[in-house]
């Protein structure tokens, strides 16, 4: 088995969604096993990888929530992993605003990206960078069209749709970048506009959206 060496535990579990800095050095290698749910095999595919470090195997997090009907999110700033189960009573849109929270990772393909959250609303290129982007719109009003390469903040402050997302690839064919708007509403009826944001070297801004 190939020897792999990762740096403390602590990242390897979302599939270097974000990088880690650690002193410390832990000598793993790569373990090809095949991982069963419920008797079914579910391939792990190129996104990850599984290791075995001192007779233990360590499956990447993301990998194990996404086959059990969950998904995972990292916050760098507050150093938490989140993983939260797919919500049951929710609509179509909340559902989409969810696999874009949870499911979503810088790396996936098209086909991985179309998977959980079908096709996307509108595509182009952009002239300046030549990156392809695609947009889609969660929970638009009939007849919505924007039109725009960024967030409509008075739509999704009006009602006019719930949620927002722009996905840049890189020239591999990858998610390189992505940013999610979503609208809240509160009791007394007013819309509060958030944003997360998952840039190139796997940093972050913003607030991941509540389920």
């Amino acid at each position: 088995m190939k020897k792999f060496i990762l740096g403390l535990l602590c990242g390897a579990v979302l599939a270097a969604s974000t990088a880690v800095y650690a002193s410390d050095e832990i000598r793993a290698t790569l373990f090809p096993v095949k991982m069963k749910f419920n008797g079914e095999v579910r391939d792990t595919g190129s996104r990850f990888a599984i290791l075995n470090y001192d007779g233990h195997t360590y499956v990447p997090l993301r990998f194990m929530a996404e086959n059990l009907g969950a998904g995972a999110v990292y916050d760098a700033e507050a150093r938490t992993v989140s993983v939260v189960s797919e919500p049951k009573n929710a609509s179509d849109a909340q559902k989409k605003i969810w696999a874009a929270t949870y499911r979503l990772e810088r790396g996936m393909e098209a086909k991985d990206v179309k998977s959980v959250l079908g096709e996307p609303s509108f595509l182009t290129l952009i002239d300046s960078s030549k990156q392809q982007l695609w947009r889609y719109d969660f929970g638009a009003s009939a007849g919505y069209s924007s039109g725009g390469l960024s967030a409509d903040a008075d739509g999704l402050s009006r009602g006019d749709l719930e949620g927002q997302l722009f996905i840049r690839w890189n020239a591999g064919g990858q998610v390189d970048r992505y940013e999610l708007w979503t609208a809240k509403k509160a009791a007394d009826g007013t819309r509060s506009v958030s944003s997360f944001t998952v840039y190139p070297d796997g940093s972050t801004s913003g607030s991941a959206a509540a389920n």
